[in-house]
């Protein structure tokens, strides 16, 4: 009798956010939200990488090949329909060519070939770097707009406490001021707007 209250007070705590248990999104899921999201969106083409990284998830080029790279840790702090979220928000970037916009424009306002270069450039530049910022603000806009409506045609709701947890990971980090980003409120209005 006493194990049976021990494993529905178990399972009643792993329900909670910040609780390990039922809350912690894992490969297999992951593996399930490609595989839902390619359902979705028949263009869909996406590799991924989970491995440690500073900023928790975002899509690179390798070789002509689009690749999510997602911390474990980060992953783990997710609920399945928060990662369907974040992998949908990343995949927006590649949907919408963000990247190869960001460097079109940082050439541009470099004058230099190359947009690695080009970003190296404006580094010391500050007006220059704020424009794009601001761009970069936008397709963070952007890129939450068509996760929420994807979502949304799978049956999936993204105005949840999950979902925006995925922006801030703590309370204290919603104070954090990016200039490449726009804020939790910002992007919570875009993701909870009213249909």
């Amino acid at each position: 009798m006493k194990r049976v209250w021990i494993g529905l007070l178990l399972g009643l705590f792993s329900h909670f956010p910040g609780m390990p248990g039922a809350w912690a999104a894992s490969s297999r899921d992951l593996d399930s939200v490609l595989v839902e999201l390619g359902k979705q969106l028949p263009m869909f083409e996406l590799k991924v990488n989970v491995s440690k990284t500073f900023s928790r998830a975002f899509v690179s080029n390798d070789s002509g090949v689009q690749v999510l790279t997602i911390d474990p840790d980060f992953m783990s702090d997710l609920t399945r329909d928060a990662l369907l979220f974040v992998v949908a928000h990343e995949y927006a970037h590649v949907y919408f060519s963000h990247q190869k916009k960001l460097g079109a424009k940082a050439v541009e306002l470099a004058g230099l070939p190359h947009s690695d270069m080009a970003f190296d450039a404006l580094e010391t530049q500050p007006l220059a770097m704020a424009q794009l910022h601001q761009m970069n603000r936008q397709f963070e806009l952007d890129a939450d707009e068509a996760a929420v409506k994807w979502l949304k045609a799978m049956g999936v709701e993204a105005c949840t406490d999950d979902v925006l947890r995925t922006m801030d990971n703590n309370e204290m980090a919603m104070m954090v001021v990016s200039p490449s980003h726009p804020g939790f409120y910002r992007r919570k209005a875009v993701i909870c707007r009213a249909p």
